[in-house]
């Protein structure tokens, strides 16, 4: 299925595959709080997900956007998808901090403030430790916005071969960085010693995702064209398989391992979920978890953060893993709600202040043929 009809699927199968690399990441800061190796590479999630960004980003706006003038009305629409609820994290994390100090637990970052502001407009702290101080994994949202923004601006001009090329080179400059720091996993923080984060730690992030976003769109320009196909027949159990295999071993591989599934395995597997065709019982799993994603990976953090400092002391192990069960469930419930009583609502008041400007839009005023936005990041 090419063309037009190939754009119009509901890329269900995405919604799930987002999902489920949202719970891994979550599950490789739960192992770290328990002091495990296990899901060391979970972080490698974050790479997929700028992946998935750009190939629904493309399915869903990609058209409008090559042909020319509506970068304003993207970068608007893509502030307002993605500011409410990274707002809601930010100040949950900030609440956490500020309450953690007050009972003695930890003490309040440096400059609590000007950091908070930075974290709302979507720009880094470097002066180290996190680049978002009160909710980590954020960093990857606030690259995400602005590639996103540069993807409106640049559109018009992305023919398929200028986007090849553009891929091979940050493919290129990727590995370079990767292969010569021997840390793939960097943008998360900079200037940390104690994270492995050097001064340029957070130029890492950007090297990661100047390549899977253009990736994620050529891939979609490339799979609706009909010159890449793969059979789906075992994709609904063969795609959440592969992810738990990629994330399961401990740190210490070396970065080969990561350039490996990030330039062959990921791809291979978005191609396999845009293949996949769920119904019944596995099309309503991967709806909600396609719907939790977002809010599961903006709100986690600071609700593992709580509840590893508050944690009492002496728990044997089968009750710690019990501890971080409920912190993992509490997670998903503030995601769940999250999503019905901010995002829900955000989206829809963006779809009547910025509504779409070509047919083929939904009740919520996203496109068909898209999944909600793909921005989760990394540990």
């Amino acid at each position: 299925m090419t063309g037009p009809a190939a754009a119009r699927v509901r890329l269900g199968a995405l919604d799930g595959l987002r999902g489920f690399a949202a719970l891994l990441v979550m599950g490789l800061h739960i192992a770290a709080c328990l002091g495990w190796t296990s899901l060391g590479h979970g972080y490698l999630m974050v790479d997929l997900f700028f992946l998935l960004s750009g190939f629904v980003l493309s399915a869903g706006y990609g058209q409008l956007l090559a042909a020319g003038g509506q970068g304003r009305w993207f970068a608007w629409r893509r502030l307002l998808r993605l500011w409410p609820l990274s707002l809601a994290g930010l100040f949950l994390g900030a609440l956490v901090a500020a309450g953690l100090a007050a009972g003695g637990l930890r003490e309040l970052e440096s400059q609590p403030i000007l950091r908070l502001v930075l974290g709302a407009a979507f720009l880094p702290w470097l002066a180290g430790g996190l680049v978002c101080a009160f909710n980590g994994p954020a960093w990857s949202l606030q690259l995400e916005l602005w590639i996103n923004v540069a993807y409106g601006l640049v559109a018009r001009w992305l023919t398929d071969r200028r986007l090849m090329i553009l891929v091979a080179l940050a493919a290129a400059a990727l590995a370079v960085a990767a292969l010569v720091s021997g840390n793939f996993d960097g943008g998360f923080a900079n200037n940390d010693p104690g994270r492995s984060a050097g001064p340029y730690a957070w130029g890492m992030g950007w090297l990661r995702i100047g390549f899977a976003f253009p990736a994620g769109i050529l891939l979609h320009r490339l799979w609706l064209a009909g010159r890449i196909r793969l059979s789906a027949a075992s994709g609904a159990w063969l795609v959440p398989v592969a992810l738990m295999a990629i994330a399961l071993p401990p740190l210490g591989l070396p970065p080969l391992f990561d350039l490996a599934v990030v330039f062959l395995a990921f791809p291979v597997l978005l191609i396999l979920g845009a293949e996949t065709r769920l119904s019944g019982a596995a099309a309503r799993i991967s709806a909600f978890l396609g719907r939790i994603s977002y809010g599961l990976y903006v709100l986690h953090g600071p609700v593992l953060v709580l509840f590893r400092e508050i944690e009492p002391a002496g728990l044997s192990a089968p009750l710690r893993l019990a501890w971080y069960g409920v912190a993992a469930l509490t997670a998903i419930l503030a995601a769940s709600l999250a999503e019905q009583i901010i995002d829900r609502p955000a989206r829809r008041w963006a779809a009547r202040h910025w509504p779409e400007v070509r047919q083929g839009a939904n009740p919520d005023g996203e496109p068909t043929g898209r999944t909600a936005a793909v921005q989760l990041g990394s540990a």
